[in-house]
């Protein structure tokens, strides 16, 4: 089984739709081939981790049978997430600023 961290990097690759594309074309070479499918070995021998096949394989099927192609976009609230843990730093940094500054200023 493969470590649930490693597929969460795989996930968050930026080069994951090329990835995903790549993949999606070798099942497609191995599907017309004399095997008739494509297995994770195929895409071992591929080059791809086998992180990469549990996260890809959905997604590449996918773009395969020609079902809507799958959104790689940022989940709605990240950025403001995002933005917002920034703003929550700065003001602890501020703050401690303020605190060692009185502290040596008594």
């Amino acid at each position: 089984m493969t470590a649930p961290s490693l597929i969460r990097a795989a996930l968050a690759a930026p080069d994951r739709a090329e990835r995903t594309r790549l993949m999606a074309e070798a099942m497609r070479h191995h599907e017309a081939g004399p095997e008739g499918a494509c297995t994770f070995h195929h895409l071992m021998a591929r080059g791809f981790s086998p992180a990469e096949v549990e996260a890809y394989r959905d997604d590449a099927r996918a773009l395969c049978t020609g079902r809507p192609a799958i959104v790689l976009a940022t989940p709605p609230g990240r950025r403001e997430g995002q933005a917002l843990v920034r703003v929550a730093r700065a003001l602890r940094k501020r703050q401690a600023a303020t605190q060692q500054q009185a502290g040596g200023a008594a």
